[in-house]
């Protein structure tokens, strides 16, 4: 229309900037765990909430996903974060190109907020792809490498072993022979499970029910249980 090849070669940046980037990430959570995979209690009992949970400190995450019934097996909210970075020791904070929240369900696997579709991103990778794995009282765990896309999907699985985190058993547990999971008990989301969790987190929301930080087994209760079984410092 007259605009010239300049104006024609902007689009072109513009329309192939970003890329759709699918990830099939898979976790376990220690505390819901039975064995074989994870109690959905909180869901059950009605006590997961309709609006992602991590518009607060420490994730001040914006997003607006909601949904009018939780999916089935759904064991939890997750925040899902993708950073771009040469390597894991340089993946910090700075190189976040993109954050969505979905469910985790019970055979671990990171799902959107249907509980069907992997999670899509609309973001644009320049060296690796690091995906970092947040929920409200577990450890937070990244991937200890770089995502390999297989079949045009980034797939990662946190559970074949404690190394596969960046960080390796200070933030996942072998919670049962051969498989591992997010350390709970980060009742304060600090990235450290100490003493604080109980004190400032766990005390105060003992012997009550609902939707909890304390409550690490996400059983919907907050109790000795989640202070003895499951706190580990």
């Amino acid at each position: 229309i007259g605009m010239g090849t300049d104006f024609e070669a902007d689009l072109c940046i513009k329309a192939y900037a970003y890329d759709i980037v699918e990830t099939e990430v898979k976790a376990f959570l220690e505390g819901p765990f039975n064995g074989v995979d994870m109690n959905t209690s909180l869901s059950g009992y009605a006590l997961i909430p309709f609006t992602q949970p991590f518009n607060t400190e420490p994730w001040n995450y914006s997003g607006s996903e909601s949904v009018t019934s939780i999916p089935s097996d759904a064991v939890d909210w997750i925040l899902v974060e993708l950073r771009d970075a040469p390597g894991a020791t340089e993946a910090g904070e700075t190189t976040i190109i993109d954050r969505k929240a979905g469910f985790i369900l019970k055979n671990g696997l990171i799902k959107g907020i249907d509980g069907i579709s992997n999670l899509t991103f609309d973001v644009r990778v320049i060296d690796s792809l690091f995906v970092v794995i947040s929920h409200r009282n577990h450890c937070a765990v990244m991937s200890a490498t770089g995502l390999i896309k297989t079949n045009g999907v980034y797939q990662y699985d946190f559970t074949t072993a404690a190394e596969k985190a960046f960080g390796g058993l200070s933030v996942q547990k072998e919670i049962t022979p051969g498989v591992y999971g997010m350390k709970a008990g980060d009742g304060n989301a600090d990235g450290v499970i100490s003493i604080d969790d109980i004190i400032d987190v766990w005390k105060p929301q003992a012997g009550k029910s609902g939707y909890l930080k304390s409550d690490f087994n996400l059983d919907g209760q907050s109790s000795n249980v989640d202070k003895n079984d499951i706190q580990e410092f």
